[in-house]
């Protein structure tokens, strides 16, 4: 019974984002979307064992592995990569050398082909070394609300799309299973 209540919870998440995404959500279901979307974002995090910062709020922890374009204003020049893995509040990228931990850096994420990047200020706050490379984390310093706002939106596309597979696969098991034979 309770799983049941969940996956139609989670399909009515998905269903109400793509009408968020596509501007038809109903004025009367946003603010009951946007309370799942904190919700959701806070059983997320603890199933990714994070910790919980009062001051960002649970859903900003929410990370989710995404390889998307993304160029560094460092020292030693412009460094493009992709991401590992973002949040609202930060990513992480593979980069040839590390800059030091507390770097301020300018930041430009392509999103997708049409769009314009979100543009930004970070800090590098952990470096981990990588084979011949580094894999920087980064925090968002200075970024627009609609910047955030894009990669919140990205970040759930990715919860939605696992949600989807995960219903998928567990009607496939459920429909794979014959109920036992009567009188056993």
């Amino acid at each position: 019974m309770v799983a049941t209540r969940l996956t139609s919870w989670l399909s009515q998440f998905c269903s109400w984002h793509e009408q968020f995404k596509s501007g038809t959500l109903g004025v009367d279901l946003l603010p009951a979307y946007m309370q799942a979307r904190v919700d959701l974002g806070a059983i997320l995090v603890l199933a990714q064992r994070l910790e919980i910062h009062t001051s960002n709020g649970a859903r900003q922890a929410v990370r989710v592995a995404r390889a998307v374009p993304v160029e560094f204003d460092l020292r030693t020049g412009k460094v493009s990569s992709f991401t590992h893995d973002m949040s609202v509040s930060g990513l992480s990228a593979l980069v040839g050398e590390a800059p030091p931990v507390g770097t301020l850096a300018p930041f430009r994420l392509k999103l997708g082909r049409e769009s314009q990047p979100i543009v930004g200020r970070c800090r590098v706050v952990a470096n981990i070394p990588v084979q011949s490379s580094v894999r920087i984390a980064v925090t968002f310093d200075e970024i627009a609300k609609e910047g955030r706002s894009r990669i919140e939106t990205l970040v759930f596309d990715a919860i939605c799309s696992e949600i989807r597979v995960m219903l998928r696969s567990g009607q496939r098991q459920d429909a794979s299973v014959s109920p036992p034979p009567p009188g056993s």
